[in-house]
């Protein structure tokens, strides 16, 4: 899988336990990696399970090229860029349930627009790389069928 950082996400001495440290006190330690049994209430929102599927997937997909255009442009000062990434980062992570990793991206943009140095930003790569993982895994890979959690 592709490196998700960058010199502006992680900066050189964030690595292994910095990065796990820095993770820790932007996130709280409840809120889940990926709740499954919200593409479970998007597929009753799309036509099908197949289609929520397929959005989780491709936000996926796209995420480590996300996160290399947010780290190219706030290294060019390419601020309306930027803070389009990050907003669409939110809500996207919000649609296909990746409560951390939305958190995160969250904080960063409420930073950004109130002219806050992101502390968190690291974060932002280390949850979406969290995400990438727990996806690639046999355990999440789909929502069993049925109503939805609550």
């Amino acid at each position: 899988m592709p490196t998700l950082t960058g010199p502006a996400l992680t900066g050189p001495a964030l690595s292994g336990p910095a990065l796990t440290e820095l993770l820790e006190s932007c996130v709280p330690a409840d809120l889940p990696v990926h709740r499954p049994e919200v593409i479970a209430q998007l597929a009753e929102e799309l036509a099908t399970l197949a289609d929520a599927l397929r959005y989780r997937d491709n936000f996926a997909r796209l995420l480590p090229k996300r996160i290399r255009d947010l780290d190219v442009d706030l290294r060019s000062k390419n601020l309306e860029d930027a803070e389009g990434t990050l907003l669409s980062l939110n809500v996207g992570a919000t649609m296909v349930g990746a409560p951390r990793l939305q958190y995160v991206a969250d904080r960063c943009l409420s930073d950004f627009r109130s002219g806050r140095e992101m502390s968190c930003l690291p974060a932002l790569a280390g949850e979406a790389e969290r995400f990438l993982m727990l996806l690639s895994g046999p355990d999440d890979a789909d929502p069993a069928p049925g109503p939805a959690a609550d």
